[in-house]
């Protein structure tokens, strides 16, 4: 394991901030031994945790993820060896490569790494907008089954209404009749 600081996350159990790094590439809390998240999804610039596959810290949008030169393979920015094939990790190795791209090639790089967030999150947003007017469909289906049995109660009340009024208007009449024929 390898032990590393991160000042921007903390255990989530006992908030200690010396993290090291499992077998299995997520993090272990030195102290108390919790285990949580991927280290490789860890911003070690904000300590933001990214979703899977990103480059680019999605807050702040430093590099967390760097290819071995040997064989490609996708280690986090602070692992001193390959994942994959175990080679060294040299910094200044990376950035003689950094400096063969030109500062377009990078700007493109981060670019269509801002796109794919963006896209993400559009699609998120309209996930979400999707799930809100269902419910606001849902909600009016509602309202209109209330409106109807409203209207139902209220034909019910006026049917038992006039058939009130109509007794009061049959027995005021039978009343009068029976006094007309008394007299």
């Amino acid at each position: 394991m390898n032990t590393m600081q991160l000042t921007g996350i903390q255990c989530f159990n006992c908030g200690a901030n010396e993290l090291l790094q499992g077998q299995q590439g997520q993090l272990i809390c030195a102290y108390c031994g919790s285990a949580f998240g991927e280290v490789t999804r860890i911003c070690p610039h904000c300590g933001h945790y990214n979703e899977a596959g990103v480059r680019h810290c999605a807050q702040c949008g430093m590099q967390i993820i760097r290819d071995c030169p040997a064989c490609g393979w996708d280690n986090w920015i602070l692992a001193e060896h390959c994942a994959q094939c175990g080679r060294n990790l040299d910094l200044i190795e990376q950035i003689a490569r950094r400096w063969q791209k030109t500062t377009q090639q990078r700007l493109e790089e981060r670019r269509t790494g801002m796109a794919a967030i963006k896209d993400r999150e559009e699609r998120a947003s309209q996930q979400r907008l999707a799930e809100f007017l269902e419910l606001e469909r849902q909600r009016q289906e509602a309202l209109a089954q209330a409106r109807q049995i409203q209207r139902q109660h209220e034909q019910q009340i006026y049917k038992w209404l006039a058939v009130a009024v109509a007794a009061v208007v049959f027995v005021m009449i039978v009343v009068l009749l029976i006094s007309v024929g008394g007299s």
